[in-house]
């Protein structure tokens, strides 16, 4: 099999020359993966976002957790215990200012935090419309991702009367309309297993657990409501409250009966549901009838495991003796994936403390897991998900540019695989850029499958502006940090002709030249597009490890109408430079 090569060098003061050759290439158009192959991918860039963790904002808590993360595949983690957004001086930062402060200086770009609501010490004399819009507005200011319930409303939160005020009382309506009309998610938890009501003694199969936290014991019908009257009530918020999306934590709190659940997704198009803590349950019913359920409701199911890191890993729950180490963390995320990936029959589960019985895999396809896994997540957050970090590995020895360098072995992988406009995932096959860096130039390698090319098919004297109008691969880059609107562009098309420009927006400067080397091989299938760019094109100072810059690569593909970006900047647009990827420049691998 043949494929087309394009190589052309701007020279800084003569026009492009193009050298026309062939050379022999072999592409073939990959099969389809099994799922655990895929999922793997994921894990290895960093691509699963754990919807439901709780943590401390203590730097031993926070790198622990980073830890699990790193060795597990978690890109990000979604803490619900973000603190309350209430000031308590002016010019004082919230609870919930101070953590994600916190969490951003020790680890930016891992964690995205919810808020909590600061609610009273009594009932009396407090206006609840008032102070909960108040809280919202001032959760959402702060950058609140969400908001998160806990099960303290239904159980625990008393009116005047001593009783618990209900789920779906009036007091409550303006936060859930409030958080419906800033387009926060509400991650409500209501109520708790159904043994946490059945008889406390050793009759109870979660009995081990109970003995451990006789506060989650909720059989006196004195002090707490039955338990579908909870879930009735959270049910009735939802149905009233149409504009705002809860996720309802714990598989909905009812992961004993899927058949209940099932009937509410269908029912209220604004529910979804998180796993946290409940695939030891749920894996207990029928594999087949379960993995059926996850298909039918794919776009509505979140990937979440209620990892705390809180002086001590808690895995879904545990006891007050226990202490897991990183490795049990890992282990019990191991185990999610076997769950969720594998048709395994008759393993132990994650979560020892909640039964001592065993759990079935449901052996899901892999576009299913993908949505449960990341999509319905970087959905549901948008915009307050952090842009994403890679590394770029150094290189000693510079390298001529060809697509099957040995030299490319050692780059560092970074995904094209989402649309820029919406954060969809691209149905096509993956296109990626591969990168590396020396003292001299910075080297990327696009991989782009394609089923057909559009080029404007033409000589041209110079560079052609609106080379984007057409097929075409694009690096963003960034080196001055603290000023973000200043960065490079290039452009490469499959045809060779390409172009550079600097900006400092609004402003645009295309007639800047950065001596940048291109080259395209045009394969069956699948084109390469690789640039080699000057260091001094780049930036004043030279490059050390270390280094941190804004970058973001994008492809135009007509054909498929694809316009995918590493970082999604969800506008029309690609220039939004805060929602670039960091990169670090990292030394030898």
């Amino acid at each position: 099999m043949t494929a087309l090569t394009l190589h052309c060098v701007k020279q800084p003061s003569q026009p492009c020359l193009f050298a026309l050759l062939l050379v022999v290439a072999s592409c073939s158009v990959a099969q389809s993966d099994p799922p655990e192959v895929q999922a793997n991918r994921w894990r290895e860039r960093g691509a699963i976002i754990d919807l439901h963790m709780h943590l401390w904002m203590r730097k031993t808590a926070l790198d622990r957790a980073v830890a699990v993360m790193d060795a597990s595949g978690l890109g990000v983690g979604v803490n619900l215990s973000g603190g309350t957004v209430t000031r308590k001086a002016e010019g004082q930062p919230s609870a919930f200012e101070r953590n994600v402060e916190f969490a951003d200086r020790l680890h930016p770009g891992r964690f995205v935090h919810y808020m909590n609501i600061a609610w009273p010490a009594s009932d009396g004399g407090w206006e609840w419309d008032e102070e909960l819009r108040s809280q919202i507005d001032a959760g959402y200011a702060q950058g609140a991702a969400g908001l998160k319930i806990s099960k303290r409303v239904g159980l625990y939160l008393r009116g005047p009367d001593g009783k618990a005020i209900p789920v779906d009382s009036p007091k409550l309506d303006a936060m859930w309309r409030r958080c419906g009309e800033l387009g926060m998610p509400v991650s409500i938890h209501v109520a708790d297993p159904k043994a946490f009501w059945d008889p406390y003694d050793s009759s109870n199969e979660r009995w081990t657990e109970l003995k451990d936290h006789k506060s989650w014991w909720f059989g006196d019908a004195k002090k707490y409501p039955p338990r579908n009257e909870i879930l009735a009530a959270r049910n009735r918020v939802i149905a009233r409250h149409a504009k705002t999306t809860f996720v309802c934590v714990h598989f909905a709190n009812n992961p004993e009966d899927i058949d209940a659940v099932d009937r509410w997704l269908d029912r209220y198009p604004n529910m979804m549901v998180d796993l946290a803590a409940r695939v030891p349950e749920i894996g207990r019913h029928d594999p087949d009838k379960l993995r059926r359920f996850f298909i039918k409701h794919q776009d509505r199911i979140l990937f979440a495991t209620d990892f705390m890191s809180v002086g001590k890993f808690i895995l879904g729950s545990g006891g007050d003796a226990d202490r897991p180490t990183v490795e049990d963390a890992n282990v019990f995320y191991a185990k999610h994936w076997r769950f969720l990936e594998t048709r395994d029959r008759d393993f132990a589960h994650m979560t020892p403390i909640q039964g001592e019985w065993t759990i079935d895999g449901i052996g899901l396809p892999a576009d299913v897991l993908q949505k449960i896994y990341f999509d319905n997540a970087r959905k549901l957050l948008g915009p307050k998900l952090p842009p994403p970090t890679f590394r770029a590995a150094y290189r000693a020895d510079d390298f001529e540019l060809r697509a099957d360098h040995d030299a490319w072995r050692r780059a560092s992988r970074i995904p094209l695989a989402r649309q820029s406009r919406s954060g969809k995932a691209a149905k096509f096959r993956l296109t990626h850029a591969d990168v590396l860096w020396s003292k001299n130039w910075f080297y990327v390698r696009f991989t782009c499958p394609y089923s057909k090319l559009t080029t404007f098919g033409g000589d041209v004297d110079g560079e052609r502006i609106g080379l984007w109008d057409k097929d075409v691969v694009e690096a963003f880059i960034g080196t001055d940090t603290k000023h973000p609107r200043r960065y490079k562009e290039f452009e490469l098309a499959p045809d060779g002709e390409h172009l550079d420009l600097t900006l400092d927006l609004p402003k645009k400067d295309f007639k800047w030249n950065s001596e940048f080397e291109v080259k395209v091989e045009v394969g069956d299938g699948v084109w390469h597009g690789m640039m080699r760019i000057p260091m001094r094109a780049l930036s004043d100072s030279t490059p050390k490890i270390g280094d941190r810059w804004r970058i973001n690569f994008y492809r135009c593909d007509r054909a498929n109408r694809l316009f995918l970006a590493t970082s999604p900047t969800l506008t029309g647009t690609f220039h939004r430079p805060w929602r670039f990827a960091l990169l670090e420049l990292a030394g030898e691998d």
